[in-house]
């Protein structure tokens, strides 16, 4: 029998076979794609299901529920972004690994909704934001942060398993390994610094270098018609892993120059990376760290 509405729909992901679930997710998907207000229009249906969630009997068909919300999530999020969290974060926890992955999985809407609120797009470039964008865009920031220290609290509840392992693919099937995954894709984005460099009061010392050095690094990515952009320098620094990422930032400029001017440049780059932020350092430049043992100065933001 066709699947016509989203009870019906989700009635099949409670319950159904493997068959009746297959359908259901391209039934889901169709009705979606024919109205994409469909979840505004039944959003108490949504939301009922997230409270009977518990009252599903079987592993297989929470992750099918979880799973079907997908669309719901991309829908939605902007709105119901909290209630729609807290229900991601409660089946990061989970015991059942499938339960967890496909709770990773429908987190990126969230990630979606958070960065597309936090830095809005805007035509022309450059252009000023509107107020309900200015607005949006406070309140995004502190579901940002707030979503990361949530995610950074339970991690230290659910301590990784014994292992020695670079990356996070590589651990064993854990909550813990699930709440980085999260964690990993909203922390380690280009939004996430930036957030922390808004938000964070930062001595008056290191921001005005920072600027300094920022106006200068824009400069000489013009004067070298680089195709890269201030923004992808400050990613390479947060996210260092070795000193292979300086000489990455170094080819971003290499033209084929001279001596002395790539001589200026390695001063700034070498300037960009103590006084830029670095995530192995909670957020903090090499240069706050300093004051941090020196006993500090005037904050300046």
């Amino acid at each position: 029998m066709p699947l016509k509405n989203l009870e019906q729909i989700f009635e099949a992901f409670k319950a159904g076979s493997s068959a009746e679930i297959k359908e259901a997710r391209k039934a889901v998907k169709k009705l979606w794609n024919k109205d994409t207000k469909i979840f505004h229009k039944d959003i108490e249906l949504i939301f009922q299901i997230i409270k009977d969630f518990d009252l599903i009997t079987d592993d297989k068909h929470k992750a099918a529920v979880i799973s079907g919300l997908s669309l719901a999530y991309l829908s939605l999020a902007d709105e119901y972004f909290e209630e729609l969290k807290n229900f991601i974060v409660k089946n990061l926890q989970n015991q059942n690994g499938q339960i967890r992955e496909v709770a990773v999985d429908v987190s990126s809407w969230l990630y979606m909704s958070l960065s597309e609120r936090v830095e809005p797009f805007v035509f022309p470039e450059g252009k000023t934001l509107t107020e309900k964008q200015k607005e949006e865009q406070v309140v995004a920031t502190k579901q940002y942060v707030d979503f990361v220290s949530e995610l950074e609290a339970l991690m230290d509840k659910y301590p990784a398993l014994n292992e020695d392992t670079e990356y996070i693919d590589d651990m064993k099937p854990s909550i813990n390994k699930s709440l980085q995954k999260v964690w990993s894709k909203i922390a380690n984005g280009r939004f996430y610094p930036k957030i922390l460099e808004r938000t964070r009061p930062i001595p008056i010392d290191v921001f005005m270098k920072r600027k300094e050095i920022e106006k200068e690094l824009i400069e000489m990515l013009e004067g070298t018609s680089s195709d890269f952009g201030l923004d992808d320098i400050k990613e390479i620094i947060y996210n260092e892993e070795s000193q292979d990422d300086l000489t990455d930032i170094v080819m971003m400029f290499d033209n084929g120059q001279g001596l002395i001017e790539m001589e200026n440049i390695l001063d700034t780059i070498n300037d960009a990376w103590n006084y830029f932020p670095h995530k192995l350092l909670g957020g903090l430049s090499p240069a706050e760290k300093l004051l941090e043992y020196s006993g500090g100065c005037k904050k300046g933001q």
